[in-house]
């Protein structure tokens, strides 16, 4: 009896903490808010190692079953297309990228964060002035969330 109790004491305790974390689960304002910094700056490391010329972050937070459609490919890619980039993206480290956060929802174990990135200098050093919008589809697996999906465009010009 002491076991069951002490069990449902150590769910109930997990379940209160939540996939984010969060110790006070009462406001959920409080786990969008924790699991959106979080996100963000998962991003900000996957985009950091990307502009070093170092896919391995982007690889290393992939779930399973990853799947994004970036803004110059006929279809998406896979989790095994960023591993194989990994070796090619060696040296092409001078990428100079602006990212603008734009908005972020939570439903349970699911997310979406939106945002926007100016590069002005591509990986291999080359000006450019390139504007995208882009969205991640996080998920939490094994306790840690996880990019799930994605998809950039070039950003339109709205005036």
């Amino acid at each position: 009896m002491k076991r069951t109790i002490a069990g449902i004491s150590l769910a109930v305790a997990i379940g209160l903490t939540g996939v984010a974390g969060a110790e006070d689960m009462s406001d959920p304002n409080q786990e969008l808010e924790a699991v959106k910094d979080l996100i963000w700056k998962k991003e900000l490391e996957i985009y950091s190692g990307r502009g070093n010329g170092d896919m391995r972050p982007y690889f290393e937070n992939t779930a399973t079953g990853y799947s994004a459609w970036p803004p110059h490919t006929a279809v998406p890619n896979s989790a095994e297309d960023i591993k194989a980039a990994i070796d090619t993206m060696k040296g092409l480290d001078q990428e100079k990228l602006a990212m603008e956060f734009v908005s972020f929802t939570l439903n349970g174990t699911t997310a979406i964060i939106y945002y926007q990135t100016h590069m002005t200098q591509a990986a291999d050093g080359r000006a450019v002035d390139a504007r995208y919008e882009v969205t991640h589809t996080w998920t939490y697996e094994d306790g840690a969330w996880k990019v799930l999906g994605g998809m950039a465009r070039s950003r339109p010009d709205r005036g």
